[in-house]
């Protein structure tokens, strides 16, 4: 098949990782070309190796909207392009309106979050209701929440983020001082505050660790207020965009996680990654991420102090940490591998 995947651009972000990712997969059964609807600008490193070593072509688009939107209908015509994976609104819209024009058989829009703004809500569902074959969701949480807010239920499609490079799971030894980690952009969605309460309530209970904060972003002197504010400066490090994130994470014991809502969370993806236990709120994906009592403990929104006593459990016994730990990274290789992403992808191309 000729496949073509249409989107804004491959600087850094998940969509554009996942956009790379798929091209990749894709061009091993098939011809793939990306199309880039905001130019060729600059494309992160880590995207520009994935589709180098694939060998996908990439087209700049330039212009205005509407010559963008008869350049695509040419390009789709020319290459005879059967089937059209579109990420994000602008190129939902785009992608399946240039489609249809090209006659091309197979158009799915893309969406990577649990909710919208409200124009791009109703661009969205308008171009799923009236002119996409379907829509592609990476987290269950965002289908349930688009299908009860006006898109029709007919080819809704979830299909989560794959996950490169997974490490071999890791066994850790006790020590003295435990690290808890958590990491991720320094925005109100994360509920900081209550991180940090459930840090101060954890060192009622007991004080043999260090949380690890990782991150940067608009609440960074909040969180220092609030650290300061529950007394746990000699609990607590604050890492702005570390170049050893990965290293940070490997070292933890623990991952903690107090978002508001989430859709499929990298950042506890890549705890999974690492052989980490997880303590996280019950949000978006994470339900699917997380089995209680297996790999982690859930809890509900600013629970702080349940989510206190969790992690004092796991600072106990160095077994369970290690049981639960081993536990995420079989979960990660069991659900969101590369070869589970590639054979989604596949199953769907060939219905």
């Amino acid at each position: 098949m000729n496949t073509a995947i249409l989107i804004p651009t491959l600087k850094q972000g998940g969509a554009e990782k996942q956009a790379a990712l798929l091209a990749a997969t894709l061009t091993k059964h098939h011809h793939v070309d990306i199309f880039l609807l905001y130019g060729i600008d600059s494309i992160a490193p880590q995207n520009k190796e994935i589709i180098d070593q694939a060998n996908v072509t990439i087209h700049s688009l330039s212009g205005g909207m509407i010559s963008k939107l008869f350049r695509l209908k040419r390009e789709f015509k020319t290459r005879k392009i059967d089937i059209i994976f579109n990420y994000l609104t602008s190129c939902n819209v785009v992608g399946a309106l240039a489609g249809r024009m090209a006659g091309v058989r197979r158009i799915y829009g893309g969406i990577r979050n649990t909710s919208l703004e409200w124009h791009k809500h109703i661009a969205d569902m308008l171009t799923h209701n009236l002119i996409s074959t379907g829509t592609i969701y990476n987290c269950h949480s965002g289908l349930t929440h688009f299908t009860s807010k006006g898109f029709r239920k007919r080819n809704n499609i979830v299909i989560p983020n794959g996950f490169i490079d997974i490490a071999e799971p890791i066994v850790r030894k006790d020590r003295d001082i435990k690290h808890i980690v958590t990491a991720g952009r320094f925005v109100p969605q994360k509920d900081y505050k209550t991180l940090i309460r459930t840090i101060a309530h954890l060192k009622t209970l007991r004080n043999d660790f260090v949380m690890d904060i990782i991150g940067y972003g608009e609440e960074e002197q909040n969180i220092r207020q609030w650290v300061n504010e529950f007394g746990v400066e000699q609990n607590v490090n604050i890492y702005i965009k570390p170049d050893n994130v990965q290293d940070i994470i490997r070292n933890a014991d623990i991952y903690l996680s107090t978002s508001l809502f989430e859709g499929t969370s990298n950042s506890i993806m890549e705890a999974m990654n690492w052989s980490l236990p997880i303590v996280a709120t019950n949000v978006g994906d994470n339900d699917h991420l997380i089995v209680e009592g297996v790999n982690g403990m859930l809890h509900p929104i600013g629970d702080y102090i349940g989510m206190a006593h969790s992690i004092a459990t796991l600072l106990s016994r160095s077994e369970i940490r290690n049981q639960y730990g081993k536990c995420s990274n079989d979960t990660l290789r069991s659900k969101y591998s590369m070869e589970v992403f590639e054979t989604r992808y596949l199953e769907l191309i060939k219905q």
